[in-house]
């Protein structure tokens, strides 16, 4: 209840609401921080107005929005005597009854007339605020018999809204961007008359000001006056100021290529601006320009995952862009590419894709149609249903997809029968094979933990389960950077990456050991090197999402290996890709060059 702000909390509010410079910003919140811990009750509404969310703050100064923490300091700003905490407290629901009796205002009308009587004094935040009390009905509080003289809602704005009109357009002389889109929701009732000339001046005035009102003025120049050429300079200004959706949106028009040469080059580099500030528009296009390659962005798949994921978690994606992130990550889950492969993972977002279909351009339905034709086609991810799979290739064939005519082509040939007639032989494969991955699993599992004891603090940087080019027998090694480093004064690929060159592995007495005695014993029920092949990667890929390893499992490279055989690097390369991460997968396959 001081009649007015200190010093410091004016010079604060300016360059948190009036600046739109994030350090700028910063430097406003810590003499805010400094006010309020020497007892400024209006420093502690400012700072609640700063984790109250963008409605209240510009979205790029770095605020993490708390509700339970802004609440609390909004109410004790009000407790304290805070005329700014009282009138924010009522638009945000905490001017609870508790805190009304301990305020020292006898009423809204006190704090209401402590804030008008700045706002006459020339403080344009609190002209915006006394405009606010008019804009939302608030002043019914200050005078509550005024409430009997209007009958509809709309009455009490044709009355209320010229008075919130000029409040507002003294706010914005100030600098204070805030009440802009109140103001434009005035002109919109038409219950209030605001000519054109007055609109278009003070748009482009805050314009020059605010990132967000300067996207908006390029899209009012861009819908409303015609003229998308403007509209572009202030999407760019926009963007360059920071704003996300003015980087998205000039990202869109060099993409387009109808007001300016196509350029998407410049358009990647828009939309690169757009999904860092968070935009999921942005999130998508980036994630496409790495999944393609384009734009001088480097095709990298687990790039274009990560954004992709990105868009489609992003709690501000709409239906279109998400339903288009999931067909990207159906299809990168499908064939493993940039994330490890996984088919019921990529069934859930083609499903998904599907539903949503007419949402996609035709090169991309086309890739969904032909993935959900492989997964019902030969049981992917989902209960086999070769009638619905060819169907759906038969839907991408239509539209040109030549991988969807090479099914087609394969599923009416014999060689298809002779796949069944296989399908159906592993349906008979001997019990002791059927169990094998998970036998395997277990075995890797115990002798790994007497392993791990012998590498203590050693920090693991390669796992290897290796058999025998008869495939009767299995041991696991394990190399760690200190073994290597000791070893060998330049190791090179052999002593890095050759598992008997390695420092650690099972013992005599091993569980692989016992279950390489069993494989001896089966053997003339050996259902064939590609069923055993995958039962050793499916096992060690299970053992690794134990989490044995605990926080470095990401840092370890996973294969499986062949002594003394020749196909030994075809199979390395294979599993070394299905077990992980496409960084650690890349670096493992270039080792020889």
């Amino acid at each position: 209840m001081n009649g007015k702000y200190s010093l410091p909390v004016v010079k604060a509010v300016d360059m948190i609401w009036t600046s739109f410079d994030r350090e700028e910003i910063r430097r406003g919140y810590a003499m805010l921080m400094q006010a309020a811990q020497q007892g400024d009750a209006d420093a502690l509404a400012f700072i609640a107005r700063c984790f109250m969310g963008e409605e209240y703050v510009w979205s790029g100064a770095g605020f993490t929005p708390d509700e339970a923490n802004a609440s609390m300091l909004m109410q004790k700003s009000a407790l304290m005597g805070s005329a700014t905490g009282v009138l924010c407290a009522v638009r945000s629901g905490n001017l609870t009854p508790s805190v009304q009796r301990g305020m020292p205002f006898a009423s809204f009308k006190d704090a209401f007339d402590e804030i008008l009587s700045q706002a006459e004094r020339g403080n344009a935040f609190c002209c915006y605020m006394i405009g606010n009390v008019y804009f939302w009905g608030d002043y019914l509080l200050v005078e509550p018999e005024l409430a009997k003289q209007f009958k509809t809602e709309d009455k009490y704005h044709a009355w209320a809204y010229p008075i919130a009109k000029d409040w507002y357009e003294r706010s914005f002389k100030g600098r204070v961007c805030a009440g802009w889109g109140n103001y434009c929701n005035i002109r919109k009732s038409r219950l209030c008359s605001i000519k054109n000339d007055t609109f278009e001046f003070y748009y482009q005035m805050l314009a020059e000001i605010s990132p967000v009102i300067c996207n908006n003025y390029g899209h009012y120049l861009e819908t409303e006056k015609k003229n998308p050429q403007a509209a572009l300079t202030y999407y760019a200004k926009a963007a360059y100021q920071g704003d996300p959706q003015g980087a998205y949106n000039a990202g869109h028009v060099y993409e387009g290529g109808e007001v300016v040469e196509e350029n998407i080059e410049v358009a990647y580099q828009f939309y690169k601006i757009a999904a860092t500030g968070g935009h999921p528009g942005g999130q998508f296009e980036m994630g496409y320009y790495h999944f393609e390659g384009c734009g001088g962005a480097e095709q990298d798949y687990a790039k274009a995952v990560q954004w992709f994921e990105q868009a489609y978690e992003n709690p501000k994606c709409r239906n279109v862009t998400r339903t288009q992130a999931a067909a990207y990550l159906g299809i990168c889950c499908q064939d493993g590419l940039g994330v490890v492969q996984d088919d019921d993972a990529a069934i859930e977002y083609l499903r998904e894709a599907e539903e949503g279909i007419d949402d996609l351009w035709d090169s991309i339905k086309e890739k969904v149609l032909n993935a959900l034709g492989v997964a019902y086609a030969f049981g992917r991810g989902t209960e086999e249903d070769i009638e619905l799979g060819y169907q759906y290739f038969e839907d991408a064939a239509k539209l040109g997809s030549e991988e969807a005519k090479e099914h087609l082509q394969y599923i009416n040939s014999p060689e298809y029968g002779a796949h069944d007639r296989v399908r159906a032989a592993n349906n008979n494969v001997d019990p002791f094979y059927q169990g094998l991955a998970e036998n395997i699993k277990e075995a890797v599992k115990k002798d790994l933990q007497e392993i791990l004891e012998q590498t203590g603090d050693e920090h693991i940087y390669t796992v290897a389960l290796v058999t025998d080019r008869y495939c009767c027998s299995l041991f696991l090694a394990v190399n760690t950077t200190e073994y290597l480093d000791n070893e060998c004064e330049e190791p090179d690929d052999v002593e890095k990456w050759h598992p008997d060159e390695w420092g650690y592995s099972d013992g005599h007495d091993s569980e692989l050991v016992k279950l390489s005695k069993l494989l001896w014993e089966n053997h003339k029920n050996f259902p064939g090197e590609a069923y055993f092949f995958n039962a050793l990667i499916s096992a060690m890929k299970q053992v690794k999402e134990t989490g044995i390893f605990g926080e470095r499992t990401e840092e370890i490279t996973f294969f499986v290996s062949i002594s003394d055989d020749e196909e030994a690097e075809n199979l390395e390369d294979f599993s070394a890709t299905q077990l992980n991460s496409p960084q650690l997968a890349a670096a493992f396959l270039s080792r020889d060059k």
